[in-house]
C-alpha cells in the first residue's frame, strides 16, 4: 500500500466513528429542547411560540410535544443557526 491511504478497514472505522459522533451530537440537541419544551411547559407557554407568540398549530405539538416555534419561526431559526 502506498504512503498516505488508508486500508478500507481504517476507513470504515473512520466512517463509524463520525456517524457514532454526529448522532450523538443530535441526541444531545434534542435533550437540550426537551429540557427547554419543559421549563417553557413549567411557565405556562406551552402551544405559543416563543418567537411570534402566536398559537403552535395543533397538528405539529401533536407529531413534536416538545416544539416551542411555530413552523414559520423554526424555519427561520434553523435557517438563521446554520453551521
Amino acid at each position: 500500500m502506498s504512503k498516505g491511504f488508508r486500508s478500507a478497514d481504517e476507513t470504515q472505522a473512520l466512517s463509524d466513528q463520525a456517524v457514532s459522533e454526529t448522532i450523538g451530537e443530535i441526541l444531545a440537541k434534542d435533550r437540550q429542547q426537551e429540557e427547554h419544551a419543559a421549563e417553557v411547559r413549567a411557565h405556562g407557554g406551552y402551544g405559543m411560540c416563543e418567537d411570534c407568540g402566536r398559537a403552535i398549530g395543533k397538528e405539529r405539538l401533536e407529531a413534536l410535544p416538545s416544539a416551542t416555534r411555530c413552523v414559520a419561526c423554526q424555519a427561520t431559526w434553523e435557517q438563521a443557526n446554520r453551521p
